[in-house]
């Protein structure tokens, strides 16, 4: 009962948003077996939460149980009626025995809410080898490919040094279009680039291979402000062997830009409402894919992008800068479009570039010339392509 106690107060730490799923579980235990197990069971408790509650509501109206902490009950009544747990049967105890009581109930409204529903789950991996396991190529990036979720996790339960490596890399397909868009782009090889906000660094090390591979000479610059991070992104640079990137401890607001005057090109993915993130949605347990702000996000999300925009316009005043790519991984209009369209409202020398037409999905209010990936595709995700005009 011990470990399902300690799953249920991680569980509420995440309820609770006091750090990630995945930093959290981690934290917890160096039992491998433990912080599978947990995270297995927490994503699926944070994903159905309210079903979830209101099916030991229903239990507990039935027959009383002296425990006040639903996530116990919640954490247990997961793992008993998981139809791949073959040790459910075994389980005892005064809770399981009191779930068991009720497993017809169980099973019939975990079966109504789908909670077991069986659906095929892919994750992204951008390799610079090939996998030692079955995937599929990417139909746009390349070195990204996608992966049955069973068959990685598999093989990772057996190969733990996998990803200790500097071979590859997990990475969502939203997440890898920002660099991709950027350098089918760009027609200057000689450029310097500057990747605005880079921890921890996914696309910098992403730019820096794709740089490499198709021969763009010049320093990219990856600024990160928070010093935490910034280590963050040192040490994965360096295990990634981006040697063509120069990690900058800045706030990028306070950079100036006659100190960079050979900077031709720019990533810009800065601080979001994280809106489209899997993780954060399963956690508000939302699923509405819809692109209005909540009212209690109002405040926070206004913020975001009054910075979002200055980030933008910092951006002008570096002289030789030909192309902007600007990415969120929110849903919200306020934080994409909005902010697009402000941009070129006010900065004429700038015009949208016509990204990636053969994506079927568009920005909002049918513009053709934004990039939008809705969350069931990967993460929810944002991009806008400028130039400056000639």
């Amino acid at each position: 009962m011990q470990k399902y106690s300690q799953i249920a107060a991680l569980l509420q730490q995440c309820l609770d948003r006091k750090s990630t799923l995945k930093s959290i579980i981690l934290k917890s235990s160096s039992n491998q077996s433990f912080v599978r197990q947990a995270y297995a069971i927490i994503s699926k408790a944070i994903q159905y939460y309210d079903q979830l509650y209101q099916i030991v509501e229903e239990i507990k109206s039935i027959q009383y149980i002296d425990i006040f902490d639903y996530n116990l009950l919640i954490v247990l009544m997961l793992d008993i009626f998981n139809p791949q747990n073959k040790k459910a049967k075994k389980m005892g105890g005064v809770v399981a025995r009191y779930l068991k009581t009720h497993k017809v109930l169980i099973k019939q409204l975990l079966e109504q809410n789908k909670i077991y529903e069986q659906e095929k789950k892919y994750i992204y991996i951008r390799a610079l080898q090939q996998l030692p396991f079955e995937s599929d190529p990417d139909e746009h990036i390349p070195n990204l490919c996608k992966v049955d979720y069973d068959i990685y996790s598999q093989y990772l339960s057996k190969n733990p040094e996998f990803l200790k490596g500097n071979t590859y890399i997990v990475q969502s397909k939203s997440s890898a279009l920002p660099a991709y868009l950027l350098l089918r782009n760009i027609k200057d090889k000689i450029a310097d680039i500057i990747d605005c906000c880079a921890a921890p660094g996914n696309k910098t090390i992403q730019l820096s291979h794709y740089a490499k591979q198709n021969n763009i000479t010049g320093k990219i610059y990856a600024i990160e402000r928070d010093e935490k991070r910034f280590e963050i992104l040192k040490n994965r640079l360096n295990k990634y062997n981006c040697d063509n990137v120069e990690p900058l401890n800045f706030d990028f607001l306070t950079i100036k830009p006659q100190d960079y005057p050979n900077v031709k090109i720019a990533l810009l993915d800065p601080s979001c409402s994280g809106s489209g993130m899997l993780q954060l949605r399963m956690i508000e347990a939302s699923k509405d894919d819809s692109i209005q702000v909540p009212e209690n996000k109002n405040e926070q999300v206004t913020q975001l992008s009054q910075f979002q925009q200055k980030m933008l316009h910092h951006l002008t005043f570096f002289k030789k800068l030909k192309l902007i790519i600007y990415s969120t991984c929110s849903i919200y209009k306020e934080e994409n479009e909005d902010v697009a369209n402000n941009f070129l409202a006010h900065h004429q020398k700038w015009e949208s570039v016509n990204l990636f037409p053969e994506w079927p999905y568009r920005g909002v209010d049918n513009n053709q010339h934004y990039v939008r990936v809705p969350p069931k595709e990967s993460d929810g995700f944002f991009v806008a392509m400028f130039k400056r005009k000639e």
